[in-house]
């Protein structure tokens, strides 16, 4: 990975750049509001041509908010935004994009109702075009694709057909395809396998070694240390310190953006002695063509799905809430085989999605009514809700996820940490026996992830097993008392114990080591 490409920077405050060369974009003293709240008082950056510079931050710091007014989505109530060293006015989206910025949001935006093809090439270019250029088009398309995921994709398809990850790379391939002087990630590579992370890092690196800069945000340290040539801290809407690569570890920026000393996180307890079977699966085919397998989950345990993406995993922990009908065998919870979702749910499973804009909540309503509408029931009295019931409940979930409730109306305007809090919240009301986990953590901060783990491993100890689909190793690691890893579409790999190490990991991702699964 090459070095910086500016000078050391002071460790007190962003300073423009002393080299000749104007950044590709520069903000100072950047400031904006929402009625009494400050989500930025002082974003004050820059980025250089060729250089990748991470924005750092907890849920709530105010790094989504610089995004939007980089992006032209939200504008400054103070400060100024400079493109190029002119001082530029970014009214809008397209004013953006027309400066040479372009953002990947943190939220998968992709018209699901339209081809692939017309996704990758929406809102670049005129809509009428000849022959020529529709070819030319898809040539381009198909070469960005593949560049990235490895394989051409099926453009004519609709973009609503493709998984979560298979999205994620279509609205990076557009933003690339629009060949950005700055190109934005926020959070772009939490729904990608370790194998799309390490090629969309390299193509990073080719396009900064042409002169490209990258605003990278990610919750993931390991991420950071290896793509990132500086790093800056956000804390409470305003930038705390600027390190350059080497000048700086991950305990430092933990300590920078969090304000405190960064701990060791506390070893979660593994389930001593696991209790009934839960979950059981014999002879299970999820695909026509991979091999059947069986597992059985128990009480008290927290396991762990894992593997490349498209692997299997999803598939399983799909059709064990009943979402997804597998080719062969049979599944069984609590000694009932499961048929459906609602089947499913009558036997106290519950499930997290991946995709929680899309399939986890309402983001039009309020927070209280996205956490009261599976258990309304509870709170009606002669027919009629009373919500000072479902008040009442909420306090008492709330606080064993560790969220605060506040004036937030919806929850399309919380953090994304907090909005995954509010979902477990409103399923832990259920009072569950099996916890079906969906990538819950995906991009919230290192904070909250250890408060969700803890809230996991409190609701195992209490008797409810719970099963979790991650793509991220450490987490894996971390929280698990087993893994079970996935190949070809079949369980392949069993990992616990001292044999579940990261190494261990990805090379049974790959097919290889681990405890194989008959």
């Amino acid at each position: 990975m090459r070095g910086p490409r500016m000078e050391s920077i002071p460790t007190t405050a962003p300073q423009p750049p002393t080299t000749r060369v104007a950044p590709v974009v520069e903000a100072r003293s950047l400031s904006k509001r929402f009625g009494a709240t400050k989500a930025v008082s002082d974003g004050s950056f820059h980025l250089a041509p060729g250089e990748v510079v991470a924005l750092l931050g907890e849920n709530g710091s105010g790094k989504s908010t610089l995004v939007k007014l980089l992006s032209g989505v939200l504008r400054p109530d103070g400060g100024e935004i400079l493109v190029a060293g002119e001082p530029t006015r970014l009214r809008s989206p397209r004013a953006a994009l027309d400066a040479g910025i372009v953002t990947v949001f943190q939220e998968i935006l992709c018209a699901r109702d339209c081809s692939v093809l017309d996704n990758l090439w929406l809102g670049n270019g005129s809509a009428v075009r000849s022959r020529a250029a529709l070819r030319r088009r898809r040539e381009l398309a198909t070469r960005a694709w593949t560049a990235l995921a490895g394989r051409p994709a099926g453009l004519d398809q609709p973009a609503g057909a493709l998984s979560l990850m298979q999205q994620q790379i279509c609205v990076i391939v557009r933003a690339l395809l629009r060949e950005p002087k700055l190109l934005v990630l926020d959070e772009s590579t939490s729904t990608l396998d370790v194998t799309l992370q390490q090629r969309l890092f390299g193509e990073l690196r080719r396009r900064t070694g042409e002169g490209m800069a990258c605003l990278f945000i990610s919750h993931r340290m390991d991420e950071v240390l290896t793509v990132a040539d500086r790093f800056v801290a956000l804390r409470s809407g305003e930038v705390v310190g600027t390190r350059g690569r080497g000048e700086t570890d991950g305990r430092e920026l933990i300590r920078l953006i969090s304000g405190q000393e960064a701990a060791t996180p506390p070893r979660l307890e593994r389930a001593a002695s696991p209790g009934e079977v839960a979950v059981e699966l014999t002879g299970v085919r999820l695909r026509p063509a991979s091999a059947p397998f069986g597992a059985r989950i128990r009480a008290g345990e927290v396991v762990g799905l894992a593997g490349l993406e498209g692997h299997g995993q999803d598939e399983l922990i799909k059709a064990i809430a009943g979402l997804h009908r597998v080719r062969e065998g049979e599944i069984r919870v609590h000694g009932s085989g499961v048929r459906g979702y609602r089947r499913a749910v009558a036997r106290g499973v519950v499930y997290v999605p991946r995709d929680r804009k899309v399939e986890g909540m309402a983001d039009v309503l309020g927070v209280l009514d996205n956490y009261g509408l599976p258990t309304l029931r509870r709170d009606q009295r002669l027919g009629l809700v009373r919500p000072g019931r479902t008040r009442k409940r909420f306090r008492q979930d709330a606080r064993t996820v560790n969220f605060v409730p506040g004036r937030q109306e919806s929850i399309g305007r919380l953090s994304g940490g907090n909005q995954q809090k509010v979902i477990i919240a409103r399923w832990l009301a259920a009072a569950p026996r099996v916890i079906l986990l969906n990538d819950p953590a995906r991009g919230v901060d290192q904070k909250t992830k250890h408060e969700l783990y803890q809230v996991f491993r409190d609701l195992a100890a209490q008797g409810a097993a719970v099963v979790m689909l991650s793509s991220e190793v450490g987490e894996l690691v971390h929280l698990m008392d087993r893994v079970l890893v996935f190949h070809d579409g079949s369980l392949s790999a069993e990992l616990a114990g001292a044999d579940l190490t990261g190494e261990a990991l990805v090379s049974a991702y790959f097919g290889a080591g681990g405890r194989s699964v008959s």
